[in-house]
């Protein structure tokens, strides 16, 4: 791998940080990419299985590419967009057959992710895109510039999927639940 220049950068937070020329170790980023790949992909797909495949196939790819990166310090968020890409594709070419799947048996939840498995039965059903978009605010906290980024749309879209995301999972909630009005 190249070796890369220390660099200094305000990251997506605002927080400025300060990347040192071993910060990008193949090693890193291919610890880094599984990370946030596995739980970008969990968000998407909703398939333990196939978030460990797409993680699989973004830590090879960013190991790979890691040398094209400019900023190392811009790390997170271009494994954000590759995460977000893989699973949208995984999820467009294989939705018919993974609704069959999980009609037939649920695979069982990975034990370290519990809070993240319940925010995913709650995204059961909403299109790839809003649950990228709820995935990449809530799980990763991403502001909305960060995630038009991943998606590759404006910060507008990412407010109307989530705000669309959001009222969905609010209706499944007191569907499952019952209306939080309702006289009990």
């Amino acid at each position: 791998m190249a070796s890369l220049k220390a660099m200094t950068t305000l990251d997506h937070a605002g927080t400025l940080t300060v990347a040192p020329p071993h910060a990008l170790s193949a090693e890193r980023v291919a610890a880094r990419a599984l990370r946030v790949a596995r739980r970008t992909a969990y968000g998407v797909l909703g398939d333990a299985e196939a978030a460990a495949d797409i993680a699989q196939d973004v830590a090879i790819t960013a190991v790979r590419r890691a040398g094209s990166l400019r900023d190392p310090a811009a790390l997170d968020a271009w494994l954000h967009r590759i995460a977000v890409r893989a699973a949208l594709r995984e999820a467009r070419r294989a939705g018919r057959r993974r609704a069959a799947e999980r009609a037939g048996h649920d695979p069982p939840p990975p034990a370290d992710d519990a809070a993240l498995t319940r925010a995913v039965a709650l995204l059961d059903g909403l299109p790839p895109r809003q649950r990228a978009a709820l995935t990449l605010r809530y799980v990763h906290d991403l502001p909305d510039a960060a995630i038009a980024r991943a998606l590759r749309c404006r910060p507008g879209t990412v407010r109307s999927l989530l705000s669309r995301g959001r009222e969905a999972v609010r209706r499944a909630h007191e569907d499952d639940h019952g209306s939080p009005d309702a006289d009990h």
